[in-house]
């Protein structure tokens, strides 16, 4: 049975890499797993060059498996390439090491205000899709500062 991974009273946390104006509370990153305020966001900082690599991660603190992933941006604040990681351990969450990249998963947004749904179901490696936790890591975007503004973010799957 699918259903909604991202929702906060599953206990699911939300981290990311930077915060407008470190106000969390405004534009942290867990206003993104809100799904009852269609106003919350997450407001990522910016830079003058543009090229700011940005992570958001979805801690689910139990394992899952997921299917498919939705994503709904600010129009102008779009995240244009998104690389989609997995760890099943909870220890690698702050580390680099212990993420598994998600090589065959097609996530590209648009240019819109409209949520996005990226299935995950022709992923070959399947396991991968077994986690703890998901890191999505936004290498370009369409701001001309760098900054993202995601409105929300729907992780489906199951429970394992």
């Amino acid at each position: 049975m699918t259903l909604l991974l991202s929702s906060p009273s599953l206990g699911t946390t939300a981290h990311a890499s930077s915060t407008l104006n470190n106000n969390s509370r405004l534009y942290g990153a867990s206003n993104a797993l809100d799904n009852k305020n269609e106003s919350s966001c997450w407001n990522s900082d910016g830079q003058a060059e543009g090229d700011t690599e940005h992570s958001f991660i979805v801690n689910f603190h139990r394992n899952v498996r997921i299917s498919s992933l939705g994503l709904q941006f600010q129009g102008g604040f779009v995240a244009e390439e998104c690389r989609l990681y997995a760890t099943k351990t909870k220890e690698t969450l702050n580390s680099s090491e212990g993420w598994v990249e998600i090589k065959d998963a097609f996530i590209e947004p648009e240019n819109t205000n409209t949520l996005q749904v990226f299935s995950l179901d022709d992923c070959k490696i399947v396991d991968d899709l077994n986690c703890v936790a998901i890191k999505l890591v936004f290498d370009a975007n369409t701001d001309f500062y760098g900054r993202i503004i995601l409105y929300k973010i729907e992780v489906y799957g199951e429970e394992v």
